[in-house]
């Protein structure tokens, strides 16, 4: 005896196709989501504290040459800012030193690899812990607008020594 066929049921389901991933030349994924990579602090930081000065930022800068992500990167300053995690990057308020999982030792690696990088292209780097960031946001807070500012008036001085002078005696 033959089954019968129930209406409203699809009896051959088809699953969606999941879109293929890119890869890259050098055999990498390439990252299709714009928050793949960012952490809660970041996002944090972003709005208490770039967000709230009105600094224009990059978010997830690009060193292509190495292959790595910075946090943020301040294209009118030419500063890069890291938000570095307590326990993940090894801060010596945090994590002991002489205990460090393989997972940190990694992590500091990549980080002085990241600072080579940087120095080598003559960006300067700012490395703001989380510890800072919970505990003491208005320090964080002076210390971006002093780094910022002082950059703003060092390039203000340039512009004006560049400059024709105006004769102001008639």
């Amino acid at each position: 005896m033959k089954q019968p066929i129930k209406k409203g049921k699809n009896i051959l389901k088809s699953k969606p196709k999941k879109k293929p991933r890119l890869r890259l030349p050098n055999g990498k994924l390439e990252r299709n989501h714009p928050k793949f990579g960012t952490s809660k602090l970041e996002q944090d930081f972003a709005e208490q504290f770039l967000d709230k000065l009105g600094v224009e930022y990059v978010w997830q800068f690009e060193a292509k040459d190495i292959g790595r992500f910075y946090d943020f990167y301040l294209p009118k300053h030419n500063l890069i800012i890291e938000v570095d995690g307590g326990y993940y990057h090894s801060d010596p308020r945090v994590v002991d030193e002489n205990n460090l999982n393989p997972m940190q030792k990694r992590n500091k690696r990549i980080d002085e690899h990241k600072d080579e990088w940087a120095l080598m292209h003559g960006i300067p780097i700012a490395r703001i812990w989380e510890y800072d960031i919970r505990h003491n946001p208005t320090g964080v807070m002076n210390a971006l607008k002093e780094r910022l500012y002082i950059e703003n008036k060092v390039q203000s001085k340039i512009n004006n020594k560049n400059r024709r002078h105006k004769n102001l005696l008639k």
